[in-house]
């Protein structure tokens, strides 16, 4: 995998990426993904109680398997809200994913992974907005920290994730700031899922419009 993480607000180089410009609006056409139960979800390869749902969230506390959506997506916006309740928390969103057969701890292979991980705890892994291609061809990534570093609000707080992908071409918002690009995403289409992996956090009001 070919990965770059920067301190930079410039992107002029990465003009590949037109295709992923900020959608204008931002309000019509999304359909929920989670609407407060797992209704449209199948848990795969991870335990019981990994996936639970807690006052109307999304509460994901494991150390393996993930969330598979009922539908596979192509092209689409998918936004939603999170929030770490653990500082060591570490998830992720899916996309693309094809499901068919789990490589490490039973998340899927052939998929892309958008890291969702808590920026204050301490990995060797790319905090929120980094990328994993999971038995996928490698390909362009940038992570602006500077940028993550001004939309970040804290553990325990909500956040708003946009994630955008259109053609080879993915961004990745943080309350609204740009934080990502990756360039490469090959595979045509798959699921959309979400990663049990470590500490405790929490999802709510997963949306997705198809492009």
């Amino acid at each position: 995998m070919t990965t770059m993480t920067i301190r930079t607000a410039s992107w002029a180089a990465a003009v590949w990426l037109a295709a992923a410009a900020p959608v204008a609006s931002q309000t019509d056409g999304f359909g929920p993904l989670f609407d407060g139960t797992l209704n449209g979800w199948t848990v795969q390869n991870a335990a019981e109680d990994a996936f639970t749902v807690v006052d109307g969230a999304l509460r994901v506390e494991g150390e393996r398997g993930w969330l598979r959506s009922e539908g596979r997506y192509t092209d689409f916006v998918l936004r939603g809200e999170f929030r770490w309740l653990t500082a060591d928390a570490d998830s992720g969103i899916y996309i693309r994913a094809a499901g068919d057969e789990p490589f490490a701890r039973g998340w899927p292979g052939q998929s892309y992974q958008v890291q969702v991980r808590d920026p204050s705890g301490e990995s060797r892994f790319d905090p929120v907005g980094g990328l994993f291609r999971h038995g996928m061809p490698p390909g362009e990534h940038t992570l602006d920290l500077d940028a993550l570093d001004r939309a970040y609000r804290g553990t325990g707080e909500w956040h708003t994730i946009e994630i955008e992908l259109v053609g080879e071409a993915l961004a990745v918002r943080l309350n609204g700031v740009e934080i990502a690009r990756a360039g490469n995403i090959v595979r045509a289409d798959g699921h959309v899922g979400i990663q049990s992996e470590l500490g405790t956090m929490e999802y709510r009001s997963i949306e997705i419009r198809e492009r």
